[in-house]
Order: structure tokens, then sequence, then C-alpha cells
């Protein structure tokens, strides 16, 4: 009974193994499609959403980058470390080195963002403390280094709060 079975149904298991192994290609080609054109439209999602990878990076004149590219790493190495009150100086320091990396890639919008973040920063400071700081000359200095800046960036810094 048993070699029957095994002989009449090898044609038939054969047949049964053919036609899954094509349903089974033809399912897993749909879903690999399925997955595909989902991985697509996700991306396309993402990158119409997003606007970094999109937007243009708008860039500043190098040599004119180049030249107050000194100062700016004057006032992070020599002058914000003078700062006394220590939020604000990690917070001057972070800026210092992100405008220098703006000004060294030519990224002129990071630049611009962070001349007017650190104006806000030491401006803000300038007038918590008023002049019972010693720091005042340094924060002063920075100022002017931030308004050198916003020149080659054209970020229209004004010194006016400063005074």
């Amino acid at each position: 009974m048993d070699l029957f079975m095994t002989t009449r149904t090898h044609p038939l298991t054969q047949a049964n193994r053919h036609s899954k192994r094509t349903s089974f290609a033809s399912h897993a080609l749909e879903l690999l499609t399925a997955r595909g054109l989902s991985l697509v439209l996700g991306l396309m999602i993402l990158a119409a959403c997003s606007d970094a990878p999109t937007a243009p990076q708008q860039s500043i004149d190098r040599v004119a980058a180049a030249r107050v590219m000194p100062s700016v790493t004057d006032a992070r190495v020599r002058l914000a470390p003078s700062i006394q009150n220590v939020v604000i100086r990690d917070r001057v320091l972070h800026d210092l080195q992100e405008l220098e990396n703006a000004l060294t890639n030519g990224d002129g919008q990071k630049a611009r963002f962070h001349v007017r973040v650190l104006g806000d920063v030491l401006a803000e400071y300038r007038t918590q403390q008023g002049s019972q700081t010693t720091d005042g000359a340094d924060v002063v200095a920075i100022s002017l280094m931030l308004f050198e800046v916003s020149a080659v960036v054209e970020a229209d810094f004004d010194l006016g709060s400063f005074q």
C-alpha cells in the first residue's frame, strides 16, 4: 500500500511542487515590487518634506571669509574664554566654532545664523550684566568681530545694542 501511494502521488506531488514554486515566485515578485515601490515612494516623500537636500546652499566670497577668519579664531581662542558667565561662555564658544566652520566651508546661511545668534546672546548678556563685569571689553571686541563678519556674510548685524 505504501509503495502504491508513493508511485501514484509522485507525479501529482511534482505538479504540486511546480505550482507552489510558481505561485511562491510570483508572490515574492509582487511583494518585492510592492516593497520597492513603497521604498521609492517613502524616499520621495522624505525629499519633498525636507528642505536640506533640495535647498541651495548660499555661498559667500571665500577671499573675504579668509580675510575675517583670523579675527573669528582670535575671538574663539582668546576673547570668549574670558567671559565670566559659564553658560554664556560655552554658548559663545560653540557658536564661534560653528561660525568658523561655516566660513571655512563657504556656507553663508549657516554663517548668518551663527552671527545673529552670537549677537543676540552677547547683547542680552551685556543688558543683564551692565557695567558690573570685567569682561565687557572682551564682549565688545567679539561684537566688533561679528560686525566685520556680518559685512562678509550679509547678516545685518547691528552694533547699536552694544553701546
